[in-house]
């Protein structure tokens, strides 16, 4: 039966009106053929325009012959033809009626016209799929060229806070200038609120961790009441307009500590002051801080 069904299959591939099609009810139409109500294999279903969307099934003829007859009786409708012009659209219509009227020679000419100017579009289409393909990587890397690596950033702007927190809860550390301390304390400083990040991140927690020199934020730092000392750990979110202050130790339990508090809700909050916005700041070198020099 299957090379007979595959034949007729063939014998309408083209059809506006008539779809045959098969489906592996022991692979990946399982589920289908379930929801269908098939239960033994062969089964043939017919799937009338009006019909029931369960579709009936076919007891007739499983030869070609007699699967046809029943397809030509029941199922297909008009077709585009010479013999069935009532199945033509008005624009089939008349590119027919118009070819029947030419010649011989010139039918044959317009058809190897239609036939190079199809054959060019394929070629453009086929270049145009490679200059899409080359676009989409190259938007890609585009955009890629502006992600920045999850990490805890020095806070250096308003616009880069925006940038890493405008979306969810931040942890902002308040770390003593650096003449206030060497660059391998500060190093160790942010060691540890690099461990507490990587552990949240790897945990699945929302949260992105930034830095500032204590100083270089000096009227938010005012704002936010941080005036006790450095190290000042704080949590922010600009959706919920809240922030919290940490009092406990600075260093990574205390860090972590403060963290789980503050997913469970059990940070004091405070409202946002209003007008609130990070000052620029430049960026840290690296190294051990130096005096400015005396003018003599």
């Amino acid at each position: 039966m299957k090379p007979d069904f595959d034949k007729l299959g063939n014998d309408y591939k083209s059809s506006r009106t008539v779809l045959i099609a098969d489906v592996d009810c022991t692979a990946a139409g399982e589920s289908l053929c379930q929801k269908k109500g098939v239960r033994g294999y062969p089964t043939i279903k017919v799937y009338k325009k009006d019909g029931s969307p369960d579709g009936e099934d076919y007891n007739g003829a499983r030869d070609y012959a007699g699967m046809k007859r029943y397809v030509e009786g029941n199922l297909a409708g008009p077709e585009c033809s010479l013999e069935d012009k009532e199945g033509c659209s008005k624009d089939e219509l008349q590119i027919l009626e118009e070819s029947e009227k030419m010649s011989g020679a010139d039918r044959r000419s317009k058809i190897q016209g239609m036939e190079a100017e199809v054959k060019a579009k394929k070629k453009q289409a086929k270049e145009l799929e490679s200059e899409v393909k080359g676009l989409t990587k190259s938007l890609e890397l585009w955009k890629l060229g502006g992600e920045k690596p999850d990490k805890v950033e020095q806070l250096l702007s308003d616009a880069e806070f925006l940038a890493g927190c405008e979306l969810r809860t931040c942890i902002i550390s308040f770390l003593p200038h650096i003449l206030e301390e060497s660059a391998a304390k500060r190093n160790q400083h942010l060691k540890n609120i690099d461990a507490v990040f990587k552990k949240a991140k790897s945990d699945g927690q929302p949260v992105g961790f930034m830095w500032s020199q204590g100083g270089d934020q000096f009227e938010a730092e005012e704002k936010l009441a941080l005036q006790f000392g450095f190290p000042a750990v704080i949590a922010m979110n600009l959706k919920k307009e809240r922030f919290g202050v940490m009092r406990g130790a600075f260093n990574k339990d205390g860090l972590s500590q403060f963290l789980s508090s503050m997913m469970l809700g059990k940070v004091p909050l405070q409202p946002m002051p209003k007008g609130f916005k990070w000052g620029k700041a430049d960026a840290w070198d690296g190294k051990d801080g130096q005096l400015p020099e005396e003018e003599l």
